[in-house]
């Protein structure tokens, strides 16, 4: 059988895969190199400006970002440096993680637009909870969430016939995502996509919210070891999941197994987030 042909297909029984063997896209020099600007004492703005303007396509896109309704900026910005002054370091470099996580992953087909619309308007429906509820930065959240399921497509890339997982079908009501995974891959998106996260240098709460934001919902145990910020990216990307899914008409069922817990950690009463979706979708397209 040749490797082209065995990539296509699970491993055998038993066998257990690690993030090393799966291709991973690697952290992109510019991330590195962004990063370790923004992450210093001193960061210098014209650095990073020029780090993204040296890129054509993440300078538009960058541009796109800071003049797009989300921010509402009464000055539009006709520069990366004017973008990067106006939005703050932490907020562009958290956007250019997210821009290139998406050049990462093409939306050309294998269902990857779906992939994408959903992943990118959770994102920013994870962002505008953060600010509703005033726990963490809305960039951060938008991180997380743009991340969350990262390890998917990643899996998706190495065995096509993931695609009956990746795009749901594979999924009976009450089947739970992870133990489906492990039983035909000996792995999980979500193991997968925290070595894909701590390659690119996110934080250690976003990396620990990816690994465990199936399993931290429903382990009482396994919260008590969280910290603050892990727990409340993942109650914040749960509670974003349900809003998504209201607005577009579609069942949670992670919602029915933990959104008592999600609600309780983000401090918001069920009638309080029953009016959620209706305010939030007013400024998303979905």
């Amino acid at each position: 059988m040749s490797t082209a042909t065995a990539e296509k297909q699970p491993p055998t029984q038993g066998v257990e895969l690690k993030a090393s063997d799966f291709n991973i896209p690697p952290c992109p020099a510019i991330l590195t190199k962004l990063l370790r600007e923004t992450r210093s004492d001193d960061p210098d703005p014209r650095r990073v400006s020029q780090l993204i303007g040296a890129d054509v396509a993440l300078a538009a896109s960058m541009l796109n970002v800071a003049n797009s309704a989300y921010y509402g900026l009464r000055n539009k910005a006709t520069s990366v440096q004017q973008a990067v002054g106006m939005l703050g370091m932490n907020a562009v470099s958290q956007r250019v993680t997210g821009l290139l996580l998406q050049q990462a992953f093409p939306a050309a087909g294998g269902g990857m637009e779906r992939y994408w619309k959903s992943s990118m308007t959770t994102a920013l429906i994870a962002s505008l909870l953060s600010r509703e509820t005033r726990m963490l930065s809305p960039e951060t959240c938008h991180t997380y969430a743009l991340f969350q399921n990262c390890g998917m497509p990643v899996m998706l890339k190495k065995f096509p016939v993931y695609a009956d997982i990746f795009n749901g079908t594979a999924l009976n009501h009450g089947d739970l995502i992870l133990e489906l995974e492990e039983e035909r891959y000996a792995t999980s998106h979500a193991k997968i996509g925290a070595q894909f996260a701590m390659s690119w240098q996110l934080s250690e709460a976003l990396c620990l919210a990816i690994r465990y934001h199936h399993d931290l919902p429903t382990t009482p145990a396994l919260r008590a070891r969280a910290s603050a910020d892990t727990r409340a990216l993942v109650a914040i990307g749960l509670a974003s999941e349900q809003i998504y899914c209201v607005a577009t008409r579609a069942v949670c069922h992670e919602w029915e197994l933990g959104g008592a817990w999600a609600l309780q950690e983000i401090g918001l009463s069920e009638e309080e987030f029953a009016g959620m979706p209706a305010r939030i979708k007013g400024g998303l397209t979905l």
